[in-house]
């Protein structure tokens, strides 16, 4: 009997704490006093570089950590946010910049 009353009030406590705050602003994303840094690494002000060989860039200018990823290279799993990831084609041009 007990574990018939139990679920019920468990599930309606779940389904409260999910529920909006109904002061019409949405949830906090950060904690006050700390910005969410979304492109630690700079890749979306590097984005004029796709298209261009990769041999034709200063790689030291660019970040403090730079990784070129040619087609097929094997990379580690390792989250660097401050790492500037370059995907590069089969030519060498490159594709994409990601942090990473």
């Amino acid at each position: 009997m007990t574990r018939r009353i139990l679920l019920p009030v468990l599930a309606a406590l779940a389904v409260s704490a999910c529920a909006a705050t109904g002061n019409g602003e949405p949830p906090a994303t950060s904690l006050p006093g700390f910005e969410t840094v979304t492109d630690p690494c700079g890749a979306d002000a590097r984005g004029y570089l796709i298209g261009q060989p990769i041999r034709e860039v200063d790689l030291e200018s660019l970040a403090r950590i730079v990784r070129p990823i040619h087609p097929g290279q094997p990379v580690t799993m390792d989250h660097r946010p401050d790492r500037l990831n370059i995907d590069l084609d089969g030519d060498g041009a490159i594709v994409r910049l990601w942090c990473g």
